[in-house]
C-alpha cells in the first residue's frame, strides 16, 4: 500500500468520525409536555410496570379457565408379579358315567401380567364453583392494583422529568449569571491592576480581584457540572440514550386550574393511585376470607368417563361411567379455622391500610397546597427584584456611556440582573413544581 492510499484511508475515517459527531451532536428540541408524553411512554420502569399488568391478566385468564369442565386422560402400564389362579378339583364340575369331570385338576390364570389401562374423564366442578369465584375476583383484584401501581409510577416519573426539566432551566440561568459574575471579575482584576501600576491602589486589591476571578470560574464549572447531571437524569427518564443533546423551552405552562382544598382531598381520596390500589386490596382480602371458608364445603364433581383396559380379569375392554364424586375433609386439626381467621386479620389490616393512605394523602394535599401558595409570594417577591435590577441595568447602562461609572460596575450590574432573573425563574418553576406535586397527590399525573 502506497502513502498515497494510507493518506486516502485516514482521510475516509476522519470524514466518517466527523459524520458521526455531527450526527451525535445533533440537537433534539423538547417542550416540557413532549418531556412528559415520551417519559411515560419509553421509561424502562414504566415498561416494566405494564408487563406485570400484562402477567396478572394472563394469570387471571387462568382462573377463569377453572368455570369451565376439563378434558383429562390417565393412562397405565402395570407388571404385576403374580396371578390370582381359579383351581378346579378332579370332578369339580361333576362325573359322566363315572368319569370325573374334570379328570384331573386344572389351575387358571387370572388376567394378563402386564395390564394396560386408559380413561379420558370429562369433569365439570360444582360445589368447587363457589371458590373459583372468590378466586376470579382475586385475580381482579390483582389485576386493578397492577394498573394502580402503573398509575403511581407514571406520577412519580412524571413529577421527576418535571424537577429534571425545571432544574436544567434554572441552572442554565444561574450558569449566565456566573459567566457575568466572572466578566465584572475579570474587568475588575484589569482595572486593579492598573491602578497597582499606577500606585493608586494596594496589592491585597489585586489579590482579591484575582481570587474573585476563580470564585467566578468555579461558580462556572460548578453550574455546568449540575447541567450535565441534569441533562443526564432527564435522558435516563425519557428513555433516550445519555448524550442525546435537548433544547428545552423555557416557555413552560403557568395556567392552572385552581381548586379548593377540600376539593382536592375529595379527588385525592378518589383518584389517588395509592388509595385505589389499598381499595382493590381490600376487595382482595374480602374474596380471600370467603375462599378460606369454602373448605367447609365439599368438593363435588360431575363426571362422564369412557375407559378402555387389557389384562384385568372379569372386565370388558370398553366400557363407560358417569356419576359424582365427593370430596370432604371430616378433620383437619384446625387448619381451616386457623386459615380463616389469617384472611379475616389480612382484612382487617388491608382496611387499617386504607384509612392511614387517606391521612397520608390527606397531608401530602395540605403541604403541597401550602407550598404552592407560600411559592407564589416569593414569585411576587422576585418579579419585583427583577424590575430593580432591570431599571439598576438600564441606568448602569447610561452612566457608562457618559463615563460615570467603570465597565467593570456595568458588568456587575448585568451580573445582578442576571442573578434576579435566575432566582425568579427558579421561584417560578418552584411554584409550578409545587404545582405538579399536587397534582401527583390527588393521582393525576403531572403535565399531561
Amino acid at each position: 500500500m502506497t502513502s498515497r492510499d494510507i493518506l486516502r484511508l485516514v482521510g475516509f475515517a476522519a470524514l466518517a468520525l466527523s459524520v458521526g459527531q455531527t450526527a451525535s451532536a445533533e440537537v433534539r428540541n423538547i417542550t416540557l409536555q413532549e418531556a412528559v408524553h415520551l417519559a411515560v411512554n419509553q421509561n424502562n420502569a414504566l415498561k416494566s410496570a405494564r408487563l406485570k399488568v400484562e402477567e396478572n391478566q394472563q394469570k387471571k385468564a387462568g382462573e377463569h379457565s377453572s368455570y369451565l369442565p376439563k378434558l383429562t386422560n390417565q393412562s397405565n402400564l402395570l407388571h404385576v408379579t403374580d396371578l390370582e389362579k381359579v383351581v378346579i378339583d378332579p370332578g369339580g364340575l361333576g362325573h359322566v358315567g363315572g368319569t370325573l369331570i374334570p379328570p384331573v385338576g386344572v389351575s387358571l390364570l387370572q388376567g394378563n401380567k402386564n395390564v394396560y389401562s386408559s380413561g379420558t374423564m370429562l369433569s365439570q366442578p360444582v360445589t368447587q364453583l363457589i371458590r373459583i369465584h372468590h378466586q376470579n375476583q382475586i385475580a381482579a383484584a390483582e389485576v386493578a392494583m397492577s394498573r394502580d401501581d402503573v398509575k403511581k409510577a407514571e406520577n412519580e416519573i412524571a413529577l421527576q422529568v418535571h424537577a429534571a426539566y425545571y432544574g436544567i432551566l434554572i441552572a442554565e440561568l444561574q450558569k449566565k449569571a456566573a459567566q457575568q459574575q466572572a466578566e465584572y471579575a475579570n474587568e475588575n482584576l484589569r482595572e486593579s491592576e492598573e491602578d497597582v501600576r499606577r500606585g493608586s491602589a494596594l496589592k491585597v486589591e489585586e489579590i482579591g480581584g484575582r481570587a474573585a476571578v476563580l470564585e467566578g470560574k468555579q461558580s462556572v464549572l460548578t453550574a455546568d457540572l449540575q447541567i450535565a447531571d441534569l441533562r443526564t437524569e432527564l435522558n435516563d427518564l425519557l428513555g433516550l440514550p445519555l448524550n442525546t443533546q435537548l433544547e428545552l423551552d423555557p416557555a413552560v405552562p403557568t395556567t392552572f386550574s385552581n381548586l379548593d382544598k377540600a376539593e382536592y382531598l375529595k379527588i385525592g381520596w378518589e383518584e389517588n393511585p395509592e388509595i385505589v390500589a389499598a381499595e382493590e386490596t381490600v376487595k382482595k382480602a374480602h374474596a380471600g376470607v370467603a375462599t378460606a371458608k369454602t373448605a367447609y364445603i365439599p368438593d363435588i364433581t360431575a363426571y362422564a368417563r369412557h375407559s378402555y383396559q387389557d389384562g384385568v380379569p372379569f372386565l370388558v375392554h370398553n366400557f363407560g361411567t358417569f356419576g359424582l364424586t365427593l370430596s370432604y375433609d371430616v378433620f383437619d386439626f384446625g387448619k381451616r379455622r386457623a386459615n380463616v381467621r389469617a384472611q379475616e386479620d389480612a382484612l382487617a389490616e388491608a382496611e387499617e391500610n386504607v384509612q392511614k393512605l387517606k391521612e397520608d394523602v390527606a397531608v401530602s394535599i395540605e403541604q403541597s397546597y401550602n407550598k404552592v401558595e407560600r411559592t407564589q409570594s416569593l414569585v411576587d417577591v422576585a418579579r419585583q427584584v427583577v424590575a430593580l435590577r432591570d431599571e439598576n441595568d438600564r441606568l448602569a447602562g447610561n452612566q457608562l456611556t457618559y463615563g460615570v461609572v467603570q465597565v467593570a460596575e456595568r458588568r456587575q450590574a448585568s451580573a445582578a440582573r442576571y442573578k434576579a432573573q435566575a432566582d425568579l425563574l427558579q421561584a417560578s418553576l418552584g411554584c409550578l413544581l409545587a404545582r405538579a406535586e399536587l397534582e401527583q397527590a390527588i393521582g393525576r399525573t403531572p403535565g399531561r
